[in-house]
């Protein structure tokens, strides 16, 4: 698909550019809007002169196409507007929105569908099938299995979730067709007027289909968990560099493709002058706009690496959680010494399918600890996954 990129999309491997990230979008819909338009007129033709309800109904369907062809071109256009005083965090999440309306006007058109389908049974028509007939459902196929891997292909190579819904869309068009050319055979060659029902099986596919699209399309827009990939890619860039000795509370934002706000802490030894850590931190934020284009904001963590208790307190602290459950992890560990008692305070990160609760931990720290020497008492801040 290199030689349809290089054809249609200028500058077509710099994809985290967000004007070549337009250009993919704005390409493959004016590409869907025509190719859906000449399919619409050719089946509609067809179709009217056959007396076909299933092949109607698909030419509908590819104007349907047509319009989220339009809805797509416009998203794209709008996510790739510059930040303003009103949107500081840019327009990317158009896309997102886009991804979204395709996917309604896809459940629409599988309910008209439907609606139709029913009715064609309940009163069915004569169905004429002809030469030209499997002309253009044959030519309709390929034309959409040409559609379903341009679009594949673009989203794969700017991560559009609103080109995948398109390229999913197509697909859906391809086994609806196929089923209209079942239809069809069966009629003209058994005699058997199926198409009522063949509208049907098409239609409930392109309504479950929409569902599923819906369902990945809102997705982002309501905060989704980021990529374990990206996590990975962030974790291990923050931690390689000299004088950081961890990281917790990673938090990613995402405004949109190339448009990632990222919250992390990182630990830093408390020995270490603050000037010092301080600079460190201005090197990694800046590494990670100019490298990775991600705007990473850091919280400093200064931890105290000289107090052997304090580390060997919280190892035992992390063996206990381990054995609760070996996904719990543990950071911020501090310790308040006092004349009757010592507290120990530090946040556990707590999955969201995780039923142990703050109490649940506490109970399980007591009873490890009650043999100790000092009277331990626990102040636990429970965080959530977030990453």
């Amino acid at each position: 698909m290199d030689f349809i990129r290089k054809l249609l999309v200028k500058d077509y491997k710099n994809t985290n550019d967000p004007k070549v990230r337009a250009r993919y979008g704005l390409s493959a819909g004016i590409f869907g809007i025509i190719s859906n338009a000449l399919l619409c007129a050719f089946k509609l033709t067809v179709g009217f002169i056959g007396h076909s309800v299933t092949l109607i109904a698909d030419a509908v369907n590819n104007l349907s196409d047509a319009g989220s062809s339009v809805v797509t071109l416009i998203g794209f256009k709008l996510s790739a507007m510059p930040p303003d005083k009103k949107h500081p965090f840019g327009h990317a999440r158009y896309e997102y929105i886009t991804e979204l309306l395709v996917a309604m006007v896809i459940l629409f058109i599988g309910a008209v569908l439907l609606k139709t389908s029913i009715e064609k049974c309940i009163t069915p028509e004569d169905v004429t099938v002809n030469v030209y007939t499997y002309i253009v459902l044959v030519a309709a196929i390929l034309m959409k299995l040409f559609q379903m891997l341009i679009y594949l292909d673009f989203s794969k190579a700017i991560n559009s979730g609103a080109l995948k819904a398109s390229a999913a869309d197509s697909r859906n068009d391809v086994i609806a067709t196929t089923v209209v050319l079942i239809s069809a055979i069966v009629i003209d060659v058994a005699g058997v007027n199926i198409d009522g029902y063949a509208g049907i099986a098409v239609s409930l596919f392109i309504i479950v289909s929409s569902i599923l699209l819906l369902k990945d399309a809102m997705s982002p827009i309501l905060g989704e968990k980021p990529d374990k990939e990206l996590v990975d890619q962030i974790k291990a860039k923050i931690l390689s560099y000299d004088g950081v000795i961890g990281m917790h509370d990673l938090v990613i934002h995402s405004y949109g493709a190339h448009q990632l706000f990222v919250i992390a802490h990182v630990e830093v030894p408390a020995n270490e002058g603050i000037l010092k850590s301080h600079d460190m931190i201005d090197n990694i934020e800046h590494d990670f706009w100019n490298e990775l284009h991600i705007h990473l904001n850091i919280h400093l963590d200064p931890v105290d690496t000289d107090n052997q208790q304090l580390a060997e307190l919280k190892l035992k602290a992390e063996a206990v959680l381990s054995r609760l459950d070996e996904r719990l992890t543990l950071h911020d560990f501090r310790m308040v010494s006092g004349d009757t008692h010592t507290n120990l305070l530090f946040d556990v990160v707590l999955p969201y399918d995780s039923k142990l609760n703050a109490n649940d931990i506490k109970a399980a720290l007591e009873d490890d600890f009650k043999d100790e020497p000092t009277k331990y008492y626990f102040v636990i801040d429970i965080d959530r996954q977030m990453s």
